[in-house]
């Protein structure tokens, strides 16, 4: 299964007219996950910073679109919802623990948070420098380039912290489960997985020259191995299911 399969998997959408927010929606990949599931949400809050859902999402009954600051209160009502599902949100907010306090908000007693996120720094590539790769990994993660926000390229290692983060400032959570992944691309043509990855590692090396210029033949060898057949792409994904008590 894909990552955003994964995390629908764990969302215990084990009965109908269940009512879920999906945090940080983006393009809406995890909103369709949802919806494809049997049987699926009788309604989805698609909540993130902009509008960017595809047009039949937006067409769609069971969807409501809702802008919000995910770093402040989110637009929902206490006690809700009976599903929260938040991907790779966490590194990018303030406040991460405060996020897992509004889920715990608007989720029903009883309720599960899927707080799943992807750890950057187990991030795998087929190269033909392996040292070089490395040293670009552990640029990506170490470095935010400018105007691109908050990131932390090992979040996905920190949720059970987090976690516990949250708790101890009055969340009702209890863990019932934690897994991780890591799915297998092969692919390495723009919008792919790899190629997004790669563009960060290049705009993370933009302020060393040097580097920069090793990091864009780097990636020309990734689309030569891609076009062979031989390139791979993985990252570990972690999640964490949350149930409120």
């Amino acid at each position: 299964m894909g990552r955003h399969a994964e995390v629908v998997a764990r969302a215990r959408l084990d009965t109908h007219g269940l009512v879920v927010a999906d945090l940080g929606c983006g393009e809406g990949r995890l909103v369709r996950a949802l919806l494809e599931h049997d049987p699926s949400p009788v309604l989805v809050h698609a909540v993130d910073q902009v509008s960017a859902l595809d047009d039949d999402l937006l067409q769609d009954i069971r969807v409501r679109s809702r802008i919000a600051d995910l770093d402040a209160r989110l637009p929902l009502a206490d006690a809700a919802v009976d599903r929260v599902v938040s991907l790779n949100v966490a590194e990018h907010l303030a406040d991460p623990a405060g996020h897992l306090l509004e889920c715990h908000r608007v989720l029903r007693p009883g309720g599960y948070l899927v707080l799943a996120h992807s750890d950057w720094d187990t991030a795998l590539f087929t190269s033909t420098d392996d040292a070089l790769t490395r040293r670009l990994v552990d640029r990506f993660v170490e470095v935010v380039p400018r105007g691109a926000g908050r990131a932390d390229g090992f979040m996905g290692r920190k949720l059970l912290a987090l976690a516990d983060a949250a708790v101890d400032r009055g969340a009702a959570f209890d863990t019932v489960e934690v897994a991780a992944w890591a799915d297998a691309h092969r692919r390495f043509d723009e919008g792919s997985v790899a190629w997004k990855v790669a563009t960060g590692v290049l705009a993370a090396t933009q302020d060393d020259a040097e580097l920069a210029a090793r990091a864009a033949g780097w990636v020309e060898g990734l689309r030569r191995l891609a076009g062979a057949g031989q390139f791979l792409f993985t990252v570990t994904d972690v999640a964490v299911v949350l149930r409120r008590a």
